[in-house]
């Protein structure tokens, strides 16, 4: 697995890889609500809706039936408003298998059939021979790295929405939103999100020792590894591990300008100066943990010497927190605090 997470398949390749929408014009006021603005339409005026993102304006002109997504983020959004799309990505790591849990669960309770895994190509492409077969009628990639020759020949199989501005970065209410409204389902959307934003703030109050802690979030050490890759606040880790009371580092946070990228990689030799009271990583093995602690550079890290920090070896808790989504955080917010708090009180 390459980094940072990225594509499933390639989830290994990226998650790494590891390792966005709706502004509609002035003419879409739909969209306009999934940035937060105020609609004067009614959902039987939908329609066509015009959804701005990195690439340009991309228009629907009727509710669409056949959705692919591409990434991560949407699929879940899309099957929590009780659609099911036609084709997703790969998302095997570890202990999880083709489809992400909750994912998963909610097809089967809305009595859907699986939905077709989107193939590479050698050539490390999307098999756009098979996403055209599957017919679809929107391609949502909100939360991708699609490049924009991607978009470009996407957009002749079906109407694209790339991400907002940083590939593999969004925000929870302005993706929730935007997919919403595109499926004509934004009432619904907001509801989802207040359910899920409850889920948190419960989840944050039985947990006051997270209050207040600044806290780094990146990955292991690879092999021959100079820098150490930490996630800026753009990406939806951050605001996650915020919102359950968590402080992000003020030398991370300053790293945010100085690349588009939504993590930055730290030379080890700058590690020390990088503030923080609690660290948190994946890994794919125990290995990768043992090798990243073993560091000398590392090993001298603040958080590290007090013995303050968790490395998720559950790669379902690590996607829980990669794309923290309408879906998955009522599933998994309980599982992934008591994890955090069964490291953290070395800190306090």
């Amino acid at each position: 697995m390459s980094r940072p997470f990225r594509r499933a398949p390639r989830a290994l390749i990226a998650l790494t890889a590891l390792a966005l929408a709706a502004s509609s014009l002035s003419a879409c006021a739909a969209a306009s609500d999934a940035e937060g603005g105020e609609s004067s339409q009614t959902a039987s005026d939908t329609y066509p809706l015009t959804v701005e993102h990195v690439y340009g304006e991309t228009t629907i002109t009727e509710k669409p039936e056949r959705v692919v997504t591409l990434g991560w983020y949407s699929l879940d959004v899309v099957a929590a408003l009780g659609e099911v799309p036609v084709g997703v990505e790969d998302f095997s790591w570890g202990n999880v298998d083709t489809y992400l849990p909750w994912f998963k669960d909610k097809v089967e309770e809305l009595g859907g059939e699986l939905p077709e895994v989107i193939q590479f190509t050698d050539a490390g492409e999307y098999d756009f021979e098979q996403i055209l077969a599957l017919a679809p009628d929107v391609i949502l990639a909100n939360h991708s790295g699609i490049s924009e020759t991607d978009y470009k020949r996407l957009t002749e199989i079906a109407p694209t929405v790339a991400f907002q501005k940083s590939a593999w970065a969004s925000d929870r209410e302005q993706l929730t939103l935007s997919v919403g409204s595109i499926l004509d389902k934004e009432e619904e959307a907001q509801q989802l999100l207040d359910d899920a934003d409850a889920a948190i703030a419960a989840t944050a109050e039985a947990h006051p020792e997270f209050e207040g802690i600044v806290f780094t979030y990146g990955w292991f050490l690879g092999e021959g590894e100079t820098a150490l890759g930490l996630y800026l606040p753009r990406d939806p880790r951050v605001p996650l591990l915020e919102e359950l009371g968590f402080v992000s580092s003020p030398d991370v946070d300053a790293l945010e300008s100085t690349t588009k990228e939504f993590y930055a990689n730290v030379s080890l030799e700058e590690l020390g100066d990088i503030e923080s009271q609690f660290h948190i990583g994946w890994s794919n093995t125990p290995e990768d943990v043992s090798h990243t602690l073993a560091d000398p550079l590392i090993s001298r890290w603040a958080p590290i010497t007090q013995n303050s920090y968790y490395f998720f070896e559950d790669q379902r808790l690590a996607w829980a927190t990669t794309a923290p989504s309408v879906l998955s955080i009522p599933s998994t917010i309980d599982d992934l605090a008591d994890a955090l708090a069964s490291a953290v009180p070395s800190t306090n």
